[in-house]
């Protein structure tokens, strides 16, 4: 039927998730990254001058300087290394590995695990939090904790076995914290994650439903005045109905014509009429019983009045069902399906209106034999504006969607198995005390 009118998992504190990247996402990571190398580099340097000026008792000499000179330059790889496609990664991996490193050499020269340098592998650990997720925070605390039994080894664990022993239970202890502090980080950032996703879609439909109400607004200046066209117009048209009726006689096809006639331009009337008064406040009119049978058999009869080139197979599936919206409501949305339906077949073709029923929910498919639906316009046929013919407007479709969802039901769009294309009507069933037989079965 041609419309007539109508990343994935949070990686923690560490690395952007993929679902936030944007143009900023690469800066903040490289920013990150050098703020580690900075900090990294700025504690082995303190440490290596006030080594230098306790040398004494540290016996430390000039070896401070080298192992300073060598962070820089390998943190100057890393940094450089990291800016390259696809060795992010790797780098983090190296600059840990090589802030490791470092402080393991300044541990060796000073003395071992009696070092005060042993507090440099608590900053790694304490620096990976802001490199990786917690099982990066859990290597390496694994890496310092290796790096220290070696290197007491080389030195003989002797009578520093407790002193080892404790060194490593608090890198243990410290590296559990870590990764127990990244996990709920990463948990929160992944609640925010989502909590931005479904804001970020709600904001979509909002804007969405903005670009309705203003393409609505665009419209709306003259409607006012072509409502007084309409009622002025409507008196003429009555008019020519009496001059018209005496010659009719009994020619039946002349009857039918002359009743659609004087249907249509009751609903002109009646559009008319409610359209001037839409800025009046009046108490609410009563909604008249809606049963689903009866508004389809009087749609397809008007339609069929204007259009007798196409012929209606009606199939009620649901006899007395009782939708739970006006009868007026349901029978303008009816219309604007059914002529859009004729207009998709050029005058000419079969269609069909079948009505389901499913739990607490009636279904109307309203069917053609028309060239049908292109999937790239499916998400668009509903959209104020929008129409794939000259002489649509791109409103009817739009306006049935929003009567049927201001009564809390739904229109889709599909193409039709055999060609054409199947517009469906879903609303609620009513739910009444007094529904007697003629309402739900």
């Amino acid at each position: 039927m041609a419309p007539s009118d109508e990343h994935a998992q949070s990686p923690g504190p560490g690395p952007p998730l993929p679902a936030a990247a944007g143009p900023s996402a690469v800066p903040d990571d490289e920013r990150r990254f050098d703020l580690v190398l900075f900090l990294r580099h700025l504690a082995i340097t303190v440490g290596a001058i006030v080594a230098y000026l306790l040398q004494s008792e540290l016996a430390l000499g000039w070896a401070a300087f080298g192992i300073v000179t060598s962070s820089a330059a390998l943190n100057f790889a890393c940094s450089f290394l990291h800016r390259r496609p696809g060795l992010e990664q790797p780098a983090e991996i190296a600059s840990s590995v090589i802030g490791v490193g470092c402080w393991t050499a300044l541990v060796f020269v000073t003395g071992g695990v009696s070092s005060p340098f042993i507090a440099g592998l608590w900053l790694e650990i304490i620096l990976a939090a802001m490199l990786f997720a917690a099982r990066g925070i859990a290597a390496v605390t694994l890496w310092s904790i290796a790096s220290l039994w070696a290197l007491q080894l080389s030195y003989g664990v002797g009578g520093h076995l407790v002193t080892l022993a404790l060194q490593s239970g608090f890198l243990a202890g410290m590296g559990g914290l870590t990764y127990g502090v990244a996990r709920n980080a990463q948990r929160t950032e992944q609640r925010l994650v989502r909590q931005r996703d479904d804001l970020d879609h709600r904001l979509h439909r909002l804007e969405e439903q903005l670009e309705s109400e203003r393409a609505v607004g665009r419209i709306g200046e003259g409607v006012a005045r072509l409502a007084h066209g309409l009622k002025n117009a409507v008196h003429s048209l009555r008019g020519f109905v009496s001059l018209i009726e005496p010659t009719v006689g009994d020619r039946s096809d002349a009857a039918a014509a002359l009743a659609g006639l004087r249907t249509a331009i009751d609903d002109l009337e009646a559009l008319a009429r409610l359209t001037l008064e839409q800025g009046e406040e009046k108490a609410p009119l009563p909604v008249d019983r809606c049963f689903s049978g009866q508004v389809v058999d009087r749609a397809v009869r008007e339609v069929q009045v204007a259009d007798a080139g196409v012929t209606w197979r009606i199939d009620d599936r649901a006899p007395g069902a009782e939708p739970a919206i006006g009868a007026d409501e349901l029978q303008e949305v009816l219309l604007i399906l059914l002529r859009n339906a004729v207009e998709a077949m050029r005058g000419s073709g079969r269609g069909s209106v079948e009505v389901r029923r499913s739990a607490d929910t009636l279904h109307i498919l309203v069917s053609d034999e028309g060239p049908g639906i292109a999937e790239s316009e499916i998400a668009e046929i509903f959209k104020p504006g929008y129409t794939t013919k000259p002489e649509g407007s791109g409103y009817g479709l739009f306006l049935a969607h929003r009567i049927l969802s201001d009564a809390r039901g739904s229109l889709a769009a599909r193409a039709g198995e055999a060609g054409g294309a199947v517009l469906e009507i879903a609303l609620p069933l009513a739910r009444r005390a007094d529904a007697g037989p003629g309402a739900r079965g």
